[in-house]
Order: structure tokens, then C-alpha cells, then sequence
């Protein structure tokens, strides 16, 4: 993190505390954490609301902030050893290491206590920072690069290879880039129908099947979530192809829903008519479903790959610098599309471009408008020729 982001995260955290008239909050998500340090501190992976082994206390002081990190003696090594550094050169920060339990004080937010979710997620979610800020300039690195390894992975498939060994050379080349992951999804040959596949060595690639590998990419605090489809050794017919571009389509279509202020049942019912408009334009007879076949996607941040899945009574509103991201998958042949964006004050969604580390020879990326004004790059099918 620079030194202007974490100055801009602390004091939004001090606007969002004083505003509920409150001093300090505990911040024990793993994501949060992440959030308040950039760092990871988790040994084995958990996901980005579970708890972290280690938890922040924060203080608010006249004209300064006080931070004590809490964890056990075997974590204490490191965040002393890395901690101060994160906030080196930072005015007015104040940093104590504690091993013992701590109890916050009782005017605290913390877990379990009224009002402490809503305010974590008003200091935790938006992207800080606007269209200059650092926040959103990693998390742009972050979506394009992992998309670019999905890629590159697609592009060195062949037949005959395993779950275990797609699944390994997909971490391989994330690690190659230094993106962290804390999801990988593997379908191979005999998984099509599977929304969420478990990686195995009894599934194969095989001549003509389709492969989906899906990642859920992380930098600092940032996740991004990204798919893309393959075909191995052959290419897809054309109705496959056209069923494939309606899906492509239909996602921006969707995209273009997030709107600051917009209320998730307006969107849930507006999605449905989206893709009808398209299966008529279209004439793919039943595609119209595929608006709902998979979940629905919805806000992503910190504190998780998806916050929480668009509902069709949901009252939740979208709010500006809101990060979402969507992932469709047609009724037709089971292909996925995903998208990334964030919410903007006004007007359509800003698209994260996925396409930037990609060659543009390759031709594996569309440029897609949507009726309301959202244009999106969106990933092509991949033929894997092995």
C-alpha cells in the first residue's frame, strides 16, 4: 500500500467511526485485516470473512490512531516483523503488539455487538480513492493479469491431461505472476453440467470438450474473479459459437444493471427481460433461462468473493464504488461468462478490461455494448490445439 492509501483508508475509518458516534472497532476478518495491513496472515487458506489469526483493535486519539494487532506467540514473530514497516512514514499512527486475549472496550464495535457489521462493511467495501486511487489501479493489475494466466493456461492444454495436473499448471502460472488465488475451479471433460467442479485425476481433457477454469485471483486486499472457456483441439460449431456470443452479451446486458442507487429486485426482474430481448433478437429458442440458471453474482470485496447473491425480494441498493462481479452460464450447453466492475456515482459501471496483458493478435477478446451505455472486453472460447 502507499502511504496517500493507507492515509485514505484511516481516515475513512475515523469518518465512518465518529459519524456513529463511536472511538473503536475490532477488526478480526480475514479480509479486513487484509484491508487495514495488505498483507496475508493466514497459514492455511480460510475464506475472506472468516476470522484471521490475527485481529486489530482500533483506536481513535485527538489527531492520531491507535492500532494494536493481537495474535498468538507463534504469529507474533512476523507482524512484528512486518507490521511496522506497512506503516513506516504514516503521521499520527500508533502501533502496540498484544499476545494475551483482548477484550474490547465496551463502546466498541465489535463482532456479535449491534451495528458492527454495517459498519464494517461501509469501511471495508467501496473502493477507496475514485478512478486515481491506488485501490482501484490494483485492482485493475490484479483482473487483467489473472485473466491473462487463465489464458495462458488455456492455451497450453491438450489432450489427455488430468484434474490434478490442469489445476497444477494453472497455480504454477499464477505463482509464475505473483497472484495469490483462493479459488480454483477445474471442469474438464465429463463436468460440463458441474457449476462448481471439484478438481480430480479420474476427469480428463479430451478431443473437442469443453474445459471451464475459473480463479478467484488476490493482491494485498483486493480479489478479483475471473473464467474462461476452452475448447480442446477443435473449434466450436456455429450454433455453439452463437449461443456462446448471446452469453457474452447477455453478461454486459446484466453489467450494465449496476447503477448506484439501483435495488436488487428491480435488477433480479430486469436481467430476465434483458436476456428474453436477446433470445428473441437472437432466435436461440430457451435461452432466455440462462438469466438465472447459475447464481446470481453480486457485490464482491475484501470480505469476500461475493459479499452476498442478488435475490429476487432483495431490498439492498447499490451504492457508488461498489465492486461486483457477475457469472453467468447458459441453459444450453453450460458455458460461463464473468465480469468484473465497479458501481460509479453516476452512470453506467466502470468494466474492469481483462484484455490488457493479452495480445490483441490472439483475438480472444470481444468488445460488447450494452443498451444502457456499458461496454465491456469480454473473453472469447480459447482453442487449446495441445
Amino acid at each position: 500500500m502507499s502511504r496517500e492509501e493507507l492515509e485514505g483508508k484511516l481516515a475513512h475509518l475515523r469518518m465512518v467511526l465518529e459519524r456513529r458516534g463511536r472511538e473503536a472497532i475490532l477488526l478480526s476478518q480475514e479480509g479486513a485485516v487484509r484491508w487495514l495491513t495488505g498483507i496475508r496472515h493466514q497459514i492455511v487458506d480460510i475464506a475472506p470473512d472468516a476470522e484471521s489469526p490475527v485481529s486489530a483493535l482500533v483506536r481513535l486519539r485527538p489527531g492520531a490512531v491507535e492500532l494494536t494487532f493481537v495474535t498468538t506467540r507463534f504469529e507474533m514473530p512476523r507482524i512484528r516483523d512486518q507490521l511496522p514497516e506497512v506503516f513506516s512514514g504514516v503521521t499520527g499512527v500508533m502501533i502496540d503488539f498484544r499476545q494475551s486475549p483482548l477484550v474490547p472496550p465496551a463502546d466498541a464495535l465489535a463482532p456479535g455487538r449491534d451495528g458492527y457489521y454495517e459498519a464494517l462493511s461501509e469501511i471495508v467495501r467501496p473502493l477507496l480513492g475514485g478512478v486515481e486511487g491506488n485501490q482501484l489501479q490494483k485492482l485493475e493489475w490484479l483482473y487483467a493479469m489473472t485473466q491473462a494466466v487463465l489464458i495462458e493456461t488455456a492455451l497450453g492444454l491438450g489432450p489427455g491431461m488430468n484434474g490434478a495436473e490442469v489445476r497444477g499448471l494453472l497455480l504454477r502460472n499464477l505463482a509464475a505472476h505473483d497472484v495469490e488465488s483462493n479459488l480454483i475451479l477445474v471442469a474438464l471433460a465429463g463436468q460440463e453440467k458441474h457449476f462448481h467442479p471439484s478438481y480430480s485425476s479420474r476427469y480428463r481433457t479430451e478431443r473437442g470438450c469443453w474445459v471451464k477454469l475459473v480463479a478467484g485471483g488476490r493482491y494485498a486486499e483486493l480479489i478479483a474473479s475471473t473464467t474462461v472457456m476452452v475448447r480442446i483441439a477443435s473449434s466450436p460449431s456455429p450454433e455453439e459459437a452463437s449461443i456462446y456470443a448471446a452469453l457474452q452479451r447477455g453478461t454486459v446486458e446484466y453489467a450494465d444493471l449496476y447503477r448506484s442507487d439501483a435495488i436488487e429486485s428491480e435488477m433480479y426482474t430486469a436481467v430476465g427481460e434483458r436476456f428474453l430481448k436477446i433470445e428473441k433478437e437472437t432466435g436461440l429458442k430457451g435461452f432466455q433461462p440462462s438469466a438465472y440458471f447459475h447464481h446470481m453474482g453480486g457485490p464482491t470485496s475484501p470480505l469476500g468473493n461475493r459479499d452476498y447473491l442478488l435475490e429476487p425480494g432483495g431490498s439492498r441498493r447499490m451504492f457508488p464504488w461498489m465492486q461486483f462481479a457477475i457469472n453467468p452460464c447458459d441453459i444450453l450447453q453450460y458455458t460461463k461468462v464473468e465480469l468484473q466492475g465497479i458501481v460509479m456515482p453516476q452512470g453506467p459501471p466502470r468494466m474492469l478490461d481483462g484484455s490488457r496483458f493479452v495480445s490483441q493478435d490472439l483475438g480472444l477478446f470481444s468488445e460488447v455494448h450494452a443498451q444502457g451505455g456499458t461496454v465491456a472486453r469480454v473473453a472469447n472460447i480459447v482453442e487449446a490445439r495441445g
